[in-house]
């Protein structure tokens, strides 16, 4: 969106839905670029925005931002808590005000341009003064100024006490470019393959909107040298004709996404694997607190009670994800059910009612919701029908559903939609990342929400000295979300991805970080 977010992660450029359709059939039938015989061939239904980490905050760009770019702390294979990667540690002075950064020497761009500071700097300058309108930027909102101190030390000074930095400098805000080669003030396109370069385990050979990712191993890397001599992503708009794809040969592997029961057939196809991983991916419901009807509180609270989360787990992905009562999902330090606890662990029309009459609120409410179908997935139309069954059956909504293409969907977030549908995926592995992103004032999601006493929780959540009250504070903020409801969480998903048996390590990079480590694959 994630965020990598991870829209995930949101972005305002982006391919249009038409495009999308176009491409369907091209992308099961292309022929990749010539490639050695361990190059691995991935399929996916995600999309790309701008590979320039300044300009997207979604996972399907992340994906590939992760094989060209790196961070300064990282997540290898196996760890859930930062760790070096194009520095060698970083350490905060006595207040967490200024976090020092000491930096690797030796190490190279793909184009040969070597890392420094200057780099650094750089790079979390642009994303700052582009402050691209998916919201990336947000991410760096605690950063008062970047300074260097020679080529191999550099110093990031925050606003506030800021605990967490070290899980800042993993996410896509802190992904480094080649100042020599990146522009200040505006987004490298797409179409300048030459001009996007990193210190990844890969370089970008060829980008083609829609059809295809074709990456070669970066001689530069510093790294231990990628498992595979080069990775080809294919783009889908249909789930279905990228199963086929699998099922012929075609592709190798695909991650993100099948349709429950397109998983289920896949696990039972002979020469196929499905892997599944601990995840903490999730989908939730945003409300506009400025847009009538949402702006009334009783009728945001309404449709917590009517939320029919068993129903969407059960019915719709038949298993493979869980019900969430919280934004901050089950497994990480400090989650509360704080949804369960204030509005009950399954749909409840009766208070649903009651808090609609006490409110003076005239039933049935007219609701419109907006769903994107492509982009989280071929099963968020079956979910949504799903949501709009349980709200008209109560008696006490009339739902009308609508959907557009993902670069429209995201371009009219704030400017348009009511109640809409938006999913994530962890910019790091931590609470916070499930908090602040969504309840901070001028939050990604354009839902106008803002609470004071929301903002100083948050505020605690960073600058907290100890992980017990780090984790209080965590289960404040929960606490009042379920109270206020701008957002209702709905579900939280494993990390799943498909492979044939030729591929191998798929497994052992399905974690919570929910980084697909290409590089980490072979191909027999």
């Amino acid at each position: 969106m994630h965020l990598r977010k991870r829209l995930w992660h949101l972005a305002v450029l982006g391919l249009a839905g038409l495009a999308l359709a176009a491409v369907a059939a091209t992308a099961a039938s292309s022929k990749p670029l010539a490639s050695k015989a361990s190059t691995i061939i991935d399929g996916t239904t995600d999309t790309v925005t701008n590979i320039d980490p300044a300009g997207n905050y979604d996972e399907g760009t992340s994906v590939v931002d992760l094989m060209i770019y790196q961070h300064l702390l990282g997540y290898p294979q196996g760890k859930k808590t930062p760790s070096p990667e194009l520095a060698t540690g970083c350490t905060p002075n006595a207040t967490d005000t200024v976090w020092t950064c000491t930096l690797k020497k030796g190490v190279k761009f793909s184009n040969g341009d070597p890392f420094t500071s200057a780099d650094v700097k750089w790079s979390f300058d642009r994303v700052i003064k582009i402050k691209d309108p998916s919201g990336i930027s947000g991410l760096l909102a605690n950063l008062k100024s970047t300074t260097v101190s020679g080529p191999y030390s550099v110093s990031f000074h925050t606003k506030s006490p800021d605990a967490t930095w070290p899980y800042i400098l993993t996410t896509g805000a802190g992904l480094i470019v080649d100042h020599k080669v990146y522009p200040a003030n505006k987004i490298v396109p797409d179409s300048n393959v030459a001009g996007l370069v990193g210190t990844g385990p890969y370089k970008l050979d060829k980008f083609t909107s829609g059809q295809q990712a074709v990456f070669s191993v970066n001689s530069n890397y510093s790294g231990p040298k990628p498992k595979n001599d080069g990775v080809i992503i294919t783009y889908y708009s249909k789930s279905s004709t990228m199963k086929l794809a699998l099922q012929q040969g075609s592709i190798d592997m695909a991650f993100r996404d099948f349709t429950a029961t397109e998983y289920g057939a896949l696990a039972k196809t002979k020469g196929i694997t499905v892997y599944q991983g601990q995840g903490v991916s999730i989908r939730y419901l945003v409300f506009n607190v400025k847009r009538a009807p949402t702006n009334n509180l009783a009728v945001r609270q309404a449709i917590a009670y009517l939320m029919p989360r068993q129903d969407i787990a059960t019915r719709i992905y038949h298993g493979e994800v869980q019900p969430l009562y919280s934004m901050v999902p089950k497994g990480l330090p400090g989650h509360e059910d704080s949804f369960a606890t204030q509005y009950g662990d399954s749909p409840n029309p009766a208070k649903a009612k009651q808090v609609l009459s006490a409110a003076g609120v005239k039933t049935p409410v007219p609701l419109t919701i907006w769903w994107t179908p492509t982009h989280y997935g071929d099963s968020s139309a079956d979910e949504y029908s799903e949501i709009q069954r349980a709200l008209d059956s109560s008696g006490l909504f009339k739902v009308t559903l609508k959907s557009a293409e993902w670069a429209t969907y995201v371009d009219t977030l704030g400017k348009q939609y009511t109640a809409y549908q938006l999913g994530w995926f962890p910019d790091y592995v931590d609470g916070e990342d499930y908090l602040l992103p969504f309840y901070a004032t001028g939050n990604f999601t354009s839902n106008s929400y803002s609470n004071p006493k929301m903002d100083a929780i948050l505020k605690k959540v960073q600058g907290a000295k100890s992980t017990p009250e780090r984790l209080g504070y965590i289960e404040q903020a929960q606490a009042l979300a379920a109270k206020d409801v701008p957002i209702v969480p709905v579900w939280q998903g494993a990390m799943l991805a498909v492979g044939r048996s030729n591929i191998h390590g798929i497994q052992q990079t399905l974690d919570p970080t929910y980084i697909m480590r290409f590089w980490n694959l072979s191909k027999s």
